[in-house]
């Protein structure tokens, strides 16, 4: 089993306001740390320093996409230790 979280958030926003969100992208890729939070709910990130970078645009109608993807693969040090100790209890 691997280990898996995710975090997702989806809003109507104006061009400023998805600006100052991908400023502060860009200021956590140059610190390494990124912090994403909704509600109660925060969502803490290490990048590394390779990145894989991709860019896909569309546009369908009067409608338009564009989707930017930042990724990267963690050192093993930095994965959660997982206990993989199986327990079966009759009860």
């Amino acid at each position: 089993m691997g280990y898996d979280q995710k975090f997702v958030f989806e809003s109507m926003q104006d061009a400023g306001s998805v600006r100052k969100y991908l400023e502060a992208v860009m200021e956590g890729l140059d610190k390494g740390h990124l912090v994403v939070a909704a509600g109660k709910e925060e969502f803490v990130l290490q990048p590394a320093e390779l990145l894989t970078f991709t860019v896909k645009a569309r546009k369908r109608g009067g409608a338009g996409r564009l989707s930017l993807t930042i990724s990267w693969t963690c050192p093993e040090e930095d994965k959660p230790a997982l206990d993989h100790t199986l327990s079966i209890k009759a009860e």
